[in-house]
């Protein structure tokens, strides 16, 4: 009797991550819909979904996951690594999520906006001591981090009031770090670093940004790009109620 050989292609890796910690997503109510139907991919823990056998067809992935905003991703192959395609689905948090920790909301509407982020101004993980270009190593001055897992960091400048989004590639010791690309703007020593918090912008320019009620200091330093052009605003998340702030756009 001949033996049967069962092969599994995987298609497609899907990372599910709460934009507000940069935490994987243990929730198990989670469901994936394709043009609108439903789709069944394997779950392998800590927020990870594999597609097998399915085909590698561009288009949109929809995402529902029990106490987050409905989510929407889309896959591009081209743009993907050919042996390990991975998608990340940065889910915002449902304010009416009664077991999840309390959040605040900064939202509104802002024609010709195409993405909005930020960095938590009180919360660096370490400070920048040296970078070497060619290499795209970065050095660091180790603060309270224990580790740089959450892979979107911004870079900032207290100077200008601005920050440089870089995404890690490999930690290669507690004190350095590589990136994906160099640095495109001058730092100073010691400017702080802070993992990114995303936001959610539809084409119509309406934008939200939500962020853990779990500090007593709540300033973030946001990031947002109008037609191409970034511009920097901060926001107090603890005065949102008592003056209104919302993005403007730069002239």
């Amino acid at each position: 009797m001949d033996a049967s050989v069962i092969r599994c292609k995987l298609d497609l890796l899907v990372r599910l991550i709460d934009t507000t910690t940069g935490a994987e997503i243990e929730e198990k109510n989670v469901r994936f819909f394709r043009d609108h139907k439903p789709v069944r991919p394997v779950p392998r823990g800590s927020g990870n979904y594999v597609f097998l056998n399915c085909g590698r067809e561009d288009g949109s992935l929809d995402i529902q996951v029990w106490g987050f905003e409905p989510c929407q991703v889309t896959v591009e192959y081209e743009k993907l690594d050919s042996q390990m395609p991975v998608v990340e689905a940065f889910l915002i948090p449902s304010e009416n999520a009664a077991s999840l920790s309390p959040v605040i909301t900064f939202s509104g509407k802002l024609p010709g906006l195409e993405s909005v982020q930020a960095v938590h101004l009180g919360q660096a993980y370490c400070c920048i001591s040296e970078f070497d270009e060619r290499k795209r190593i970065m050095k660091l001055f180790k603060t309270h981090r224990s580790g740089m897992d959450h892979i979107y960091y911004g870079l900032i400048h207290p100077e200008r009031q601005d920050f440089e989004p870089f995404t890690v590639v490999k930690e290669l010791s507690e004190s350095s770090i590589k990136i994906s690309q160099p640095l495109k703007e001058p730092f100073s020593v010691n400017s702080p670093i802070a993992r990114i918090v995303f936001g959610r912008v539809t084409p119509q320019g309406d934008y939200v940004l939500r962020v853990r009620d779990d500090a007593s200091r709540l300033l973030y330093l946001v990031r947002y790009v109008v037609e191409g052009k970034e511009n920097f605003k901060m926001v107090d998340f603890r005065r949102l109620e008592e003056k209104e702030q919302t993005l403007w756009r730069k002239s």
